[in-house]
């Protein structure tokens, strides 16, 4: 990204209304002054990193929001893997590594809680205890979508041409539904659907949580694994893996 983007910036701090951080948590400047404000004088000295940037989510409401197309999300996330210092914690990882969570906690989840919000774990990830973890599915849908749904790996000799779909984190390990809605539509549309072979994470939570280079190898893995399809990709379901392959440079993957 351009250094001199944040000069488009025109401080009329509509990004700070929409960030969801800024309502509840004092010690968060802001986007507009951690991003943007804060970019002016980082460049003048990086002594003058706020560490308050740890708090920023990656939720990207702000470059949503900004009518002059600031990317304010990417500019905090850039300073905070350029200037922080703390190292990431246990919190950040379980937060964070959802490929893993996701795994261990779809078949360990009890059939009662499934289909209601979790709320264990708050002591040991530091969160408030009124904060509910999301639902988890009765089972992994990427592992047992094949058998269930032929169109998505075998398209029928009707359909007229075929999209690669990344499905996400999401879809995969918390409401499975979304995904299989979206390939009936699609494959009543006339178009096929093939899975990723190797899909992982796309990485936002990831670089909320401070793992820059783990987040990078992975958007490297799946757009290699879009590669691979040989189609073009089709919409995730979810804007956050969309928005971040978007980001990450390919010829091939859009």
């Amino acid at each position: 990204m351009n250094d001199t983007r944040f000069e488009s910036c025109i401080k009329c701090t509509v990004c700070t209304t929409t960030c969801p951080v800024s309502r509840v948590n004092p010690r968060y400047p802001g986007p507009k002054q951690a991003g943007p404000d804060g970019e002016r004088l980082r460049l003048k000295d990086g002594a003058l990193y706020d560490e308050a940037l740890k708090y920023c989510i990656n939720c990207k409401r702000c470059e949503v929001a900004c009518p002059s197309d600031v990317k304010i999300g990417d500019i905090i996330q850039r300073a905070r893997a350029q200037y922080g210092q703390q190292k990431p914690t246990l919190r950040d990882a379980i937060l964070s590594h959802t490929d893993l969570m996701g795994t261990l906690s779809t078949p360990l989840c009890p059939p009662g809680q499934r289909r209601h919000r979790l709320k264990t774990g708050a002591p040991s990830t530091r969160r408030d205890a009124q904060h509910r973890s999301p639902a988890y599915a009765a089972e992994i849908w990427f592992r047992h979508l094949p058998p269930r749904l032929p169109p998505a790996r075998r398209p029928s000799e009707a359909v007229q041409r075929t999209g690669g779909f990344l499905h996400g984190c999401y879809v995969n390990y918390n409401h499975p539904q979304l995904g299989k809605d979206l390939i009936r539509v699609v494959n009543a549309l006339g178009t096929g659907v093939q899975l990723l072979s190797k899909e992982k994470c796309c990485g936002v939570p990831l670089i909320a949580n401070g793992f820059f280079d783990k987040a990078r190898k992975q958007a490297q893995s799946n757009v290699a694994a879009m590669r691979e399809t040989r189609y073009r990709s089709l919409p995730p379901p979810r804007p956050a893996p969309l928005r971040y392959v978007m980001n990450t440079p390919s010829p091939r993957c859009r």
